[in-house]
């Protein structure tokens, strides 16, 4: 346990919600999963006042989950709710892509180049969380430049509550991979200044991820049938 004094975070509750995300999103803590806020202090060194607004934050967000006189519980997110989800987000990403395209510029591209290297590199030698965090480093510049900072806002709370189901990203190398390739296509519609052609990439990640969740779901759901079903028959 760290025994570096607790700070007073202030302002930046906001940012202890993005960390405590962020932890969801590694799969620190489970869909479903109980949140103890004397965890939270200590696992962000963060008081208890400032763990209280983050978790209320992420609570507006639909990340986690207000049981009232129990607590804060991370959300678990059904399949029918993750389609909507997803639908949500191609309507907004399309319409921020389309923005960047037009406000981006040369400096920025060349960050994202660098960014999509460490990616590919990171898919073939590095960890999940290094590969989860380079790639939301990657959406996260994009995005940082639609010029709306509520569309941003929106687009990454729906993003987080997506991460409630209990299927995780990237289920197969070559699901790696084709997000490599993808990434490299939305620089060069970048460097075209093709917001059509972006928005277009930006939807296909977005349905990619939601037609290889739902399969997975369906399989984990036959799966689970099947043996239920065999336990049935022996008994």
């Amino acid at each position: 346990m760290s025994s570096e004094p607790k700070q007073a975070r202030g302002n930046g509750r906001r940012q202890l919600a993005s960390e405590i995300a962020q932890a969801i999103r590694l799969r620190m803590f489970r869909p479903g999963e109980w949140l103890r806020q004397i965890d939270l202090e200590e696992k962000f060194q963060a008081t208890r006042f400032d763990v209280r607004g983050a978790l209320d934050e992420l609570a507006i967000r639909k990340t986690i989950v207000h049981v009232p006189n129990r607590g804060y519980r991370v959300a678990e997110v059904d399949m029918k709710t993750y389609r909507s989800i997803a639908d949500t987000r191609v309507i907004l990403e399309r319409a921020a892509s389309m923005a960047v395209a037009a406000r981006i510029d040369a400096a920025t591209i060349a960050e994202l180049e660098l960014l999509a290297t460490r990616f590919g590199e990171a898919v073939h030698g590095g960890t999940r969380i290094q590969q989860s965090e380079l790639n939301r480093a990657f959406h996260q510049l994009i995005y940082n430049h639609c010029g709306n900072p509520v569309l941003e806002e929106t687009i990454w709370a729906l993003r987080d509550r997506s991460r409630g189901t209990n299927v995780t990203m990237w289920r197969s190398h070559e699901a790696l991979l084709q997000s490599d390739r993808e990434h490299r296509a939305m620089i060069a519609a970048l460097k075209a200044r093709d917001g059509e052609a972006l928005a277009d990439l930006i939807a296909h990640h977005i349905l990619r991820d939601m037609e290889d969740v739902m399969t997975t779901d369906q399989r984990l759901t036959e799966t689970s049938q099947r043996r239920g079903s065999e336990v049935s028959e022996e008994t």
